[in-house]
């Protein structure tokens, strides 16, 4: 007589529980976790793109600044006229406000300084501009690996469930094989 090693249900069972219970825990903790950092990064893609089209916005404005002081300046050479001193000072204190500094003289003699402090605010601007591209540029190779990572998860918690659920109803299995034999042994004799 041949025996059988068999392994008892209750253990089958217990280790598809067991399974089902690891494939939980990694859908409700790392899964989420990781879920919410990637809707952290997606925020934060957003707010730099907002952020971008603002600070765009703000170098195109102090561009038409500049056109406005060289248009004032030049038409006030070409008439040979001084610019209304009310005029002057409200775009004296724009230009401060935009610059960030006091503007001490709106001449054509001063125009060469002022163009260069105008420049530097839109260099300045531009470079702002450029590090929130490279940073949302990080944010999607992050996005990218962070997907991955979350799919190769799913996929092997999906897999730990459908064989912890194998598992389970290996006992609904072994009991029909045990039903089955039983049945025989009464109905042979």
């Amino acid at each position: 007589m041949k025996m059988a090693w068999r392994i008892p249900t209750w253990v089958l069972v217990g280790i598809g529980l067991l399974l089902n219970i690891v494939s939980a825990v990694m859908t409700n903790f790392y899964i989420d976790d990781s879920t919410r950092q990637i809707n952290s990064q997606i925020q934060q893609q957003a707010s730099n793109d907002k952020l971008i089209t603002l600070i765009w916005q703000q170098v195109e404005t102090v561009e038409r600044k500049k056109e406005h002081v060289l248009e004032l300046l030049a038409n006030s050479e070409y008439m040979s006229k001084p610019l209304i001193p009310e005029i002057k000072n409200q775009v004296v204190k724009d230009l401060s406000y935009w610059l960030g500094e006091d503007v001490a003289s709106l001449s054509i003699t001063a125009l060469p300084n002022l163009m260069g402090k105008i420049n530097n605010v839109q260099f300045e601007q531009r470079e702002k501009i450029n590090q929130l591209y490279l940073d949302n540029l990080e944010l999607i190779d992050s996005y990218t690996s962070e997907m991955e990572y979350i799919s190769q998860l799913r996929s092997l918690a999906l897999f730990l469930q459908v064989i912890g659920l194998g598992l389970v109803l290996s006992r609904d299995l072994s009991r029909r094989d045990y039903d089955k034999k039983y049945r025989d042994r009464f109905v042979d004799k």
